[in-house]
This record gives C-alpha cells, structure tokens and sequence, in this order.
C-alpha cells in the first residue's frame, strides 16, 4: 500500500519541479525586456498603466508547486480508496484459499482449491444437474456433442442419488463391444472412485488414445463388475436407419449430437416410409435440444415443439416452421431411459396427434441447463427451466406416459402392427 503511493508521490514532484524550472526562466525573460522601455507608451506618460501587486502565493512557481501537491493528494486519496475498496471486496473464499495456502505446511495447488469450491457451490444449489468443467475438459465436452471423439462411446449422467451412471451406449462402440449397458452405475475408472466426482472428470478419464485401454468397475442388478475397454475413434453414429419392412422405415436416434436433424432427413430421403416410420429414441439420453427441435419440425408443421420459463424473463418458445412436414404414420418406442431433449420430441409428437408413442415411461429429465463461460474458459452448467410440452405438461420428475404400454422385447412388432392399423384407418379416410 505505501510503496505504491511513494512511488507515485516521486513522480509527481519531478514532473512539478521540472516544469517550475522552465517557468522561473521565462519569469526571469519577461523581466528583463519589461526593464526597456515600451515604444508605444512614455516613461512618464500619465497613461501608463498602474503595476498590480500579485499575492506571493499566486507567483508562476508557487502556483506550480500548489498544483502538485493538490495532484499529489488526489493519487493518494484515489490509491487509499481503491486498495481498501479491494480488500473490502474481496471474496472470503478467496480469502480462505489465500489463507490455506499461506499456513498449510503441505504444497496445494490453488487451481484445485478453487475448483473444490466452485463444486462445492454447485452441490449447495441442489440442483442435480449442474456441473463444472475445467478449461482443459470443455473441448472433450464439446467433442461427445460433436460427435467425434477418442473413447468407448458412451453418454454418462447423474442419477437422482448423485452417483454417474450410463445413460446411453452407442451402437457399434467399444462400450456395446464389451458389454456396457445403459444405467449400469460407475464406481471406478481405471481404479479411481467416482463416488463424488464431477462429470466432466468422467469424460476425461474414459477418453485416450485409440488402441489403450481403460478399466472399468460398474455396478449392475447391485453386482459389482469388472471390464476392460479399449478405446477406439468414435464417431458421429447415433443415427441409424434400416427397411425394417416394405414401405416402414426403421429410425434409431441414439443422442443428439450435433446434425442428428440433418441425418434423419437423409435417412427420410434415402428410404421408402409410405406406410410409416417407427422412431426408436430408447435408451436416448437427450443432448442438444437445437437438434430435438429441428427433427421434431422435420414431422411437424408450423406450431409449437417446447417452451420453458426462465426466472424473471418471458417465456422461452421454440416452435417448428415447417409448411411441408413428412406426414407419414408414425409411431415412437420410448423407454425408462428416454430422457430430456427425446422427451421433447415425444412430447411435442404426442401433443400435437403426430404419432402413437408405444413403450414405457419415460426417465423424467425436463430441465433446461445453460452454459456459462467462466473468466479463465471453463464453464459451469446450470439449470435455468423447466420444459414444458405444447399443451402444457411439465415433463420434469413426471416423464411421458406411453399411449400404449408394451414390454420392450415386444415395441417393435406392436409397432408395425399399430402403423398397418393406422395406414389402413387413413385409406378408409381417403376413401370416403
């Protein structure tokens, strides 16, 4: 605090003297030509002006150095003001951390202490689904949304008792190769716990390079399990499209990544659906709701797909602007495991009488997370709505409810069958 103020009184009483200086010698210019007389006025003209007496104080060089002592005393009224209000404004978690690392005779690293505090405020929220990722986790977080990363191909989550479970498993990926199902629960990787930790310290543990392996410990049925993946180049996979049957195009959408809207469009191009398109978003964790709205539109026409309230602002709503909507008969397979941005789709092709939904109900995750960019690039997520369906359902802890309930083994046969019911109801229409 004082070294500062010296420092700045220094350079200001140089800078005074300095221009005292050059000020004494014009003084002493202008009085040596004042001495000649002026050739316009007489010596002993009784017009010449009177000489005024100006007040020592008010002299070139007093004013000069008056001006820099008033300077002086502004820096260091401003330097006082600015270090207290600093102090008084600092954070006392930055105070506490300060403190730690000044008296903890073990070495800490004070990015780790922050980031224990940044969780631990997270955890106070209650809120399920925030999480924290560090600067160096935020590209591998926007690779799983890219679709294109090193790993064992799997979307992971918390569960409501806070532990990270698998909430997808791509198809064809090293995790469906060894065996990995969705909500098997993860205890270790690589015989770290993941009890307590952050998602983004998940990710980062199960990516590497392709060809190295991982070992996992996960929970299944309450079994413990062990299994060794070896990581592969994942990409973007998570849609599928098969002929299932004459006419009925089969479409599995497995995340929404990023261009999942844009892949089922090939697929819808690609494929003949005349008599129906079954959607399978089983096992779908959700991902990008920009892609869950773009797919629901590709089968919905001008209307509402979701909105969500954010706290002191209007109402958030996303609708679809499609004049010409794939209007085939559809139908979508759902499980307890269909969750967020899929919940959206369901709900809104439900809503709106677009398709049968066949399955079980749904997981029940309806709750709208936001990015937020921290000064040093790492982001915290956080929840900042609830989605809402176009009638109005909150889909958050409540799910969807299938309009035909139907044991997973047994979805995709109803399903056909549902799609020749409806294809021969909308022939009976066409007829009349």
């Amino acid at each position: 605090m004082v070294e500062p103020i010296k420092k700045a009184a220094k350079k200001v009483a140089k800078s005074a003297a300095a221009k005292g200086s050059v000020i004494k010698s014009e003084v002493k210019k202008s009085a040596k030509k004042s001495a000649s007389p002026s050739p316009d006025i007489s010596i002993t003209s009784p017009l010449r002006p009177r000489e005024r007496k100006v007040p020592v104080f008010l002299n070139s060089p007093f004013r000069v150095a008056f001006a820099a002592i008033a300077s002086l005393a502004v820096i260091v009224a401003f330097a006082a003001g600015d270090y207290f209000g600093q102090y008084r404004h600092r954070s006392i978690v930055d105070q506490s951390i300060n403190q730690v690392l000044a008296g903890e005779s073990q070495s800490l690293n004070k990015s780790e202490l922050e980031r224990a505090a940044i969780e631990a405020v997270l955890k106070a929220t209650g809120d399920q689904w925030a999480n924290y990722f560090p600067s160096q986790s935020v590209g591998i977080f926007n690779q799983t949304t890219d679709g294109r990363y090193s790993g064992i191909g799997v979307w992971l989550r918390k569960n409501q008792t806070g532990t990270i479970e698998i909430s997808s498993v791509q198809p064809n990926s090293p995790a469906a190769a060894a065996g990995l199902k969705t909500l098997d629960v993860i205890n270790s990787i690589n015989g770290v716990s993941s009890n307590g930790a952050q998602i983004s310290t998940a990710i980062a543990s199960l990516r590497g390079a392709p060809g190295s392996e991982v070992l996992i410990e996960f929970e299944r049925n309450q079994v413990l399990n062990r299994v060794k993946v070896v990581r592969a180049a994942v990409l973007n996979g998570d849609v599928e499209a098969t002929q299932i049957a004459p006419g009925i195009l089969y479409i599995q959408v497995s995340a929404f990544s990023s261009n999942i809207a844009y892949d089922v469009s090939r697929a819808l191009f690609k494929y003949d659906h005349k008599k129906g398109i079954i959607l399978d978003l089983r096992d779908n964790p959700g991902g990008l709701l920009k892609e869950g709205v773009n797919l629901a539109s590709l089968f919905l026409n001008n209307g509402v797909v979701v909105s969500y309230s954010r706290r002191g602002k209007s109402d958030q709503v996303l609708s679809s602007t499609n004049k010409n909507a794939v209007m085939s008969p559809m139908t979508v397979l759902i499980n307890k495991s269909t969750a967020s941005a899929a919940e959206v789709v369901v709900g809104a092709l439900q809503d709106r009488n677009r398709a049968v939904v066949l399955g079980e109900k749904s997981y029940g995750k309806g709750t709208v997370q936001e990015l937020r960019e921290l000064y040093d690039g790492s982001q915290i997520e956080i929840t900042v709505g609830k989605y809402r369906t176009p009638s109005g359902r909150i889909i958050d802890r409540v799910g969807i409810t299938p309009d035909l309930a139907v044991s997973e083994s047994e979805e995709i046969s109803k399903a056909i069958a549902v799609l020749g019911g409806l294809a021969a109801f909308e022939a009976g229409e066409a007829s009349k």
